[in-house]
C-alpha cells in the first residue's frame, strides 16, 4: 500500500492509557494512515457508528467491556465483521492469545511493542482486507453479470416458446387473451400471500413461474423440456413445469389425464386451471356473473375450493 492510498485508510486506537494512544498514533501517522482512537468500548461504538474504519488496534484491559467482548460484537455484526482487528496488550499468557484469535482477531501484538512490528503487520493485514475486498467486490460484479445474462435467456427462451405455443395453437380452439390469463393468474397468486393458509409462502420466483406459464400453459412438453432441461432447477421453472404438465388436473380427479386429485395436484397448475377456464367461459358468450357463477357450480370438482374462493373474494379484480 503507497502512502496516497494509505491517506485513504482510517485505524481506530481502542486503549484506555493516553500514552499507548499517542504512541500508536504516531506510528501511525508515519505511515500516513488517518487515526481515530477511543478510550473505551463505548466512545468506539459512537466513532464506528459515525465512520467505518479500515482496521481495528484493540487493548484487551479497559474499563467497561474488554477488547474480547468488544470484539465479539464487532463480529456478530454483519456491518463490521470483516474488518480486522489486532489485539495489543501487555497479557502475556497464551491462552490470552488463543482467545484473541478464536473471538475473530487477525494478530495478537504484546506491550511493549516494537515499531518495526507494529508497522509491519498493520501493513500486512490492511493489504490482505483490501485484497479480500476486491475480490469481495469482483465477485459481486460478476455474479451481477451473471445474473443479467441468465435473465436475458430466460427472457428469449419465454419468447421463443410464446411464439411456438402460437404457432402451435388449433385454429379451431376457442381464441383465448393470455394476457388475461397470465395477469390473472398472478393477481390470484399474489393474493394467496394475504391468506391463512399462504401467508408469506409465496415468492416472487413462484409467482413468476407461474405467470410464465400463464402463456405457454398447452405447450407440448416435450417442447417445454428441450428448453428448460432438468438441471435447471428454480421455483420459477418448477411453477412453469408444472403448470404445462398438470393444468388440466380436475381436484375430485375425475377425468384428470395424470390421475391426480387434491393437494397432488401442483398449486401453480390448480391456480391457472381456475384462471384458464374464467376466461373459456367469458370467451364462449357467458358474462362474467355466468361465469363466476358456473365456477362456483364446480368448486370442489373441477377446482381447488380453497383457491375457488379467493377466486370469487378478488372478483372485482378480475380481468375480462
Amino acid at each position: 500500500m503507497d502512502r496516497e492510498e494509505s491517506r485513504d485508510t482510517t485505524i481506530l486506537i481502542v486503549d484506555d492509557l493516553d500514552v499507548n494512544i499517542m504512541l500508536l498514533e504516531e506510528i501511525l501517522d508515519s505511515l500516513g494512515y488517518k487515526t481515530r482512537s477511543a478510550m473505551s468500548a463505548k466512545e468506539a461504538t459512537d466513532i464506528i457508528n459515525d465512520e467505518l474504519p479500515h482496521m481495528v488496534l484493540l487493548d484487551i484491559m479497559m474499563p467497561d467491556i474488554n477488547g474480547y467482548e468488544f470484539c465479539q460484537m464487532l463480529k456478530e455484526n454483519p456491518h463490521t465483521r470483516d474488518i480486522p482487528v489486532i489485539f495489543v496488550s501487555a497479557a502475556e499468557s497464551d491462552d490470552e492469545r488463543e482467545k484473541a484469535f478464536e473471538i475473530g482477531g487477525v494478530d495478537f501484538i504484546r506491550k511493549p511493542f516494537d515499531v518495526t512490528e507494529i508497522k509491519t503487520r498493520v501493513s500486512t493485514h490492511l493489504n490482505i482486507y483490501n485484497l479480500r475486498q476486491e475480490l469481495e467486490e469482483n465477485n459481486r460484479k460478476l455474479n451481477q453479470v451473471i445474473s443479467e445474462q441468465s435473465k436475458n435467456i430466460l427472457n428469449e427462451k419465454k419468447r421463443i416458446l410464446k411464439n411456438l405455443a402460437a404457432l402451435s395453437s388449433d385454429e379451431d380452439e376457442l381464441p383465448l387473451d393470455n394476457d388475461n390469463i397470465v395477469k390473472n393468474s398472478r393477481m390470484l397468486t399474489q393474493a394467496l400471500n394475504f391468506t391463512d393458509k399462504y401467508e408469506n409462502k409465496i415468492s416472487e420466483a413462484f409467482i413468476d413461474g407461474v405467470e410464465i406459464a400463464g402463456s405457454i400453459r398447452n405447450i407440448d412438453p416435450k417442447i417445454y423440456k428441450i428448453f428448460f432441461t432438468d438441471d435447471e432447477k428454480s421455483p420459477t421453472l418448477q411453477a412453469s413445469a408444472d403448470v404445462i404438465y398438470y393444468h388440466k388436473e380436475r381436484w375430485d380427479g375425475t377425468g384428470s389425464p395424470n390421475g391426480l386429485s387434491g393437494d397432488d395436484i401442483p398449486l401453480a397448475a390448480r391456480i391457472v386451471a381456475i384462471t384458464e377456464a374464467f376466461e373459456i367461459y367469458v370467451k364462449s358468450g357467458l358474462s362474467r356473473e355466468e361465469a363466476f357463477s358456473k365456477m362456483k357450480d364446480e368448486r370442489g370438482v373441477a377446482f381447488d375450493p380453497y383457491l375457488m374462493d379467493l377466486f370469487i373474494k378478488i372478483e372485482k379484480q378480475i380481468k375480462s
